[in-house]
């Protein structure tokens, strides 16, 4: 006599399809963000605004090497050359399980802080693990100043200055020409 048993994995197959509904409230890694690039002028004024995707080669990570590609990519613009005024990332790395606080509570500046953070130097950039719903939320911000002929001429004359060797005075104490007396074999006796 066999025994013939089968394994119900009904329950399995409840549980992929009901899993399925909460996908989204899922934290993933981050494979792409939103670049905003914003120029702003000689007045202080934002003269354009472009957007564009970016897509890691390495998940939640972009290299300092292509970061600096990004900024000598885009510090011309209309003829104008800019540089960097400011560099900031938006990561929405809220945990599942605190979508609801974040939600009821009114103040949202409590969770701002850790949205967005400059960064001071060109280094690389990590993201943290984001809910798939709020993907789309991960950017990059990269502000741009025009540069103008003023800073340039101060630069040029900075770089020009130091090329120059600078010359050192001894004081005035020191004597150059000091005698020097020989001591003679009769006078160290």
């Amino acid at each position: 006599m066999e025994n013939d048993y089968k394994l119900d994995d009904e329950w399995i197959n409840n549980f992929e399809k009901s899993d399925q509904l909460y996908k989204d409230f899922y934290t993933d890694d981050v494979y792409y963000t939103n670049l905003h690039l914003i120029y702003i002028n000689k007045n202080s004024e934002i003269e354009k605004i472009r957007e564009e995707k970016f897509i890691m080669k390495t998940p939640n990570l972009i290299s300092k090497e292509e970061i600096i590609g990004i900024l000598k990519r885009n510090s011309f613009n209309n003829s104008k050359h800019y540089f960097l005024l400011s560099l900031l990332k938006i990561n929405i790395d809220l945990e599942p399980s605190d979508i609801r606080y974040f939600l009821k509570d009114n103040n949202y500046l409590n969770f701002s802080d850790s949205f967005l953070t400059p960064n001071k130097n060109i280094d690389d950039i990590i993201f943290k693990k984001t809910i798939n719903m709020f993907q789309d939320l991960n950017d990059i911000l990269i502000v741009f100043y025009e540069r103008t002929e003023i800073k340039q001429q101060q630069k040029l004359q900075q770089n020009h200055s130091q090329s120059f060797t600078k010359r050192i005075y001894l004081s005035n104490n020191y004597n150059r020409h000091a005698k020097t007396y020989k001591k003679q074999y009769k006078d160290l006796l």
